[in-house]
């Protein structure tokens, strides 16, 4: 999971960046996004030298844990785009594929694993790709960041799914 993102697309940590994404995350999750949290913001950098935020992801942490949440992307923004930028975006992985690979670099060295809340099936195919595994329960994927021993990884889990959603 080492793919950059292509040059159109600009991929930042925004302080409270729940501010820019509140109407998408509202459409795509019918609530209002996080405040807390680290945003990360996927920009679509377009040919007049503006920008627009085709995709988010929050992630907060405890215990040694990032808890990954509220990836969406912008099905508009990303039919604006250019054919060609679209083509690149699709064979390069994705919106969603590049901002859990920024969030992966940011934190992975603070973090033992990454946990994810995920009830959507193309989400989740995103989510394997990018190096999640699925749990015994459902909808709770989990990402080593490096190799633990058994009863340590069944601790994240049984951690993560007394969080409940996120």
């Amino acid at each position: 999971m080492a793919t950059l993102p292509p040059s159109f697309l600009h991929i930042a940590e925004v302080d409270r960046g729940d501010r820019l994404v509140a109407p998408l995350f509202r459409r795509k999750f019918a609530c209002e996004p996080p405040a807390y949290g680290h945003h990360m913001i996927a920009f679509h950098l377009r040919p007049d030298g503006s920008s627009k935020p085709a995709g988010y992801l929050n992630v907060w942490m405890r215990n040694g844990l990032g808890y990954v949440g509220g990836g969406c992307t912008d099905g508009q923004v990303i039919r604006e785009m250019q054919d060609a930028e679209r083509a690149a975006l699709t064979d390069s992985g994705g919106v969603l594929l590049h901002l859990l690979g920024y969030c992966f670099r940011r934190f992975e060295p603070e973090l033992d694993a990454f946990v994810g809340h995920c009830g959507n099936a193309r989400a989740k195919e995103v989510d394997l790709r990018a190096g999640f595994r699925e749990t015994k329960y459902d909808y709770l994927l989990v990402r080593p960041n490096a190799d633990l021993p058994a009863a340590r990884l069944e601790e994240i889990v049984e951690e993560a799914f007394a969080a409940g959603a996120f």
